[in-house]
């Protein structure tokens, strides 16, 4: 398929997965659609084997496996390889449904938003994930999706699913580098978009199935929610919520308390370019979604 016919990028970020990309793409490979597309695979280092059956994978459409690099933001690295017009950013343990692509980007096709993410259901073949509680900032970005403000509004993209033009998704910069977790990459992007004058909407007429299972070697990555969720603030937040954020770390063990100093550092040149750009700031994001700091 000639790379100028390619309509969307699908772009799956892996590490260690088990079964999941597989049983993911045999989804993908029946779910019923219109559009052309592409899958990009980018392995960030996965020592179990779950890329090898890509070697002789039949598919209809283009498959890519990229090797992630240490320091980048492997479905950063995945957008600059993608030919699609949209990308749509998903996780590797997801079930399609038919169209699911068309109806997930129409909102984006027609101008009515910058940005999209699905509705999810959990299949009860699910393995029960424990996951420590989080309250504040970090405990809303996990209650996908909420809170709605006007027209579907939502103050965060999924991480396990979001679509973007990738015309948009260059010019809001892309995904920043240095986070652990793609659940607080995605935060940051979210919020940036809507700093920066984008908008984020809900697509409730698409409902992708999870099947979560934990995998081996186990991915510790949202475990260090601490250090991610400071990167955020400050990169966009002011002083109140920056407390917030920090006081939240402090009370949780956690190696990243003292890491302080170091992260205010290394953040400064980007939140001073993106400060630079905005069109609102912080106190009105947390004001239009009901953002306590």
């Amino acid at each position: 398929m000639p790379a100028e016919s390619i309509y969307v990028s699908i772009i799956i970020a892996v590490k260690n997965h088990g079964i999941d990309l597989y049983t993911t793409m045999e989804s993908l490979k029946v779910s019923q659609a219109v559009l052309s597309y592409e899958v990009i695979i980018v392995d960030e280092g996965s020592v179990d084997g779950c890329c090898d059956f890509l070697m002789n994978y039949r598919f209809d459409h283009p498959v890519k496996r990229i090797k992630g690099e240490p320091g980048v933001s492997a479905r950063h690295l995945g957008a600059a390889h993608a030919c699609g017009k949209y990308l749509i950013f998903c996780g590797s343990h997801l079930y399609y449904e038919d169209h699911w692509m068309e109806r997930l980007l129409a909102p984006v096709i027609s101008g009515q938003s910058d940005s999209v993410s699905p509705l999810f259901v959990r299949s009860e073949h699910s393995q029960h994930i424990p996951q420590q509680e989080i309250k504040g900032l970090l405990g809303r970005i996990r209650r996908y999706p909420a809170p709605q403000g006007e027209r579907g509004e939502i103050p965060w993209l999924s991480w396990e699913c979001f679509a973007i033009s990738r015309d948009k998704y260059h010019e809001l910069g892309g995904l920043e580098e240095d986070f652990f977790g793609k659940e607080m990459e995605t935060a940051e992007f979210s919020l940036r978009t809507w700093l920066l004058g984008g908008s984020c909407c809900l697509v409730p007429e698409v409902t992708l199935v999870q099947v979560l299972r934990k995998n081996f070697p186990y991915d510790d990555s949202l475990e260090k929610w601490g250090r991610d969720l400071l990167t955020l603030a400050y990169l966009h937040f002011g002083s109140s919520l920056i407390s917030a954020c920090e006081t939240l770390v402090q009370e949780v063990p956690s190696a990243w308390a003292s890491e302080i100093h170091e992260l205010k550092e290394r953040t400064r040149t980007h939140r001073e370019n993106y400060s630079d750009r905005r069109i609102y700031d912080d106190a009105w994001f947390y004001e239009r979604f009901g953002i306590e700091a």
